[in-house]
């Protein structure tokens, strides 16, 4: 006679996971999670942490809004000052440009007086100027030009170095190759001529100054213009030459023939 086994006990559902979640609950030792939890800071500390961090950041923002706030006021007083610059520089302007038309006013008047009368000028003045023609005595510097030698052709400034040698050694009027010269004067170098007020010179080149002989002779000996020619006649074979002079001739400058002047 066979007996009856009771059927086996179903599992329930959720066995199968019982063990992972215990393998979750328990991934700590225990004896670290109890030292954990001894060291673990309470509730009550970590608020008073945080208070004093925002306090001190709070104190940090309150500083440095005012740092601004001064920096704001700085900008402010710097502008107000540059504004009350430019007004003043405005008001000076305004009082240069006002005592401007008083001195045009009084010009004005002025030649509205001399209208019509003719002002002499001074002797001086007409020789240096050139209007008139001049006679005295002088001295004639003649330079030439060293064909041998490319380096050796006079150019413009080196006529220009000779006549401020003449002028600072004292001469009254001087001419080049019969051009006189005067303020307006330009001595410019054209391709391979020199012109005096767009003339055109051919060496040799012929300068005449007139004024006392011996003093011209003797102070442009000891002067820029001799030291100049001296230099090209020992480097360059350009010779020169001086000779003293009772009487000189010198014409006006053609571009200059104004007999009168007044005011139209």
């Amino acid at each position: 006679m066979s007996s009856k086994q009771p059927p086996p006990k179903r599992r329930p559902p959720d066995a199968s996971m019982e063990l992972l979640t215990a393998i979750q609950r328990d991934t700590i030792e225990p004896e670290y999670g109890a030292h954990y939890a001894e060291r673990k800071p309470s509730r009550s500390r970590s608020g008073w942490l945080v208070l004093a961090i925002g306090f001190l950041a709070g104190l940090m923002f309150a500083v440095s809004s005012m740092g601004g706030g001064h920096g704001n006021d700085d900008i402010a007083s710097e502008r107000a000052d540059l504004i009350a610059q430019a007004k003043q520089a405005e008001q000076h302007n305004a009082e240069l440009r006002a005592q401007a038309d008083d001195l045009a006013a009084e010009v004005q008047q002025l030649e509205t007086a001399q209208l019509g009368r003719q002002v002499p000028l001074d002797q001086s003045a007409v020789i240096w100027s050139g209007i008139k023609a001049v006679k005295g005595p002088g001295i004639v510097l003649t330079i030439t030009d060293n064909p041998r030698d490319e380096s050796g052709i006079v150019v413009d400034q080196d006529i220009r170095q000779v006549v401020n040698g003449l002028w600072l050694a004292g001469a009254e009027a001087i001419s080049v190759n019969g051009y006189r010269l005067s303020a307006r004067t330009a001595i410019r170098q054209a391709g391979s001529a020199i012109t005096v007020d767009y003339r055109s010179l051919t060496a040799p080149y012929r300068i005449e100054a007139v004024g006392d002989p011996d003093a011209l002779t003797s102070r442009f000996g000891s002067g820029p213009g001799a030291v100049w020619l001296n230099f090209l006649k020992r480097n360059h074979g350009v010779d020169w030459t001086t000779e003293s002079r009772r009487e000189l001739t010198l014409a006006a400058d053609a571009g200059l023939d104004v007999d009168k002047a007044g005011v139209r």
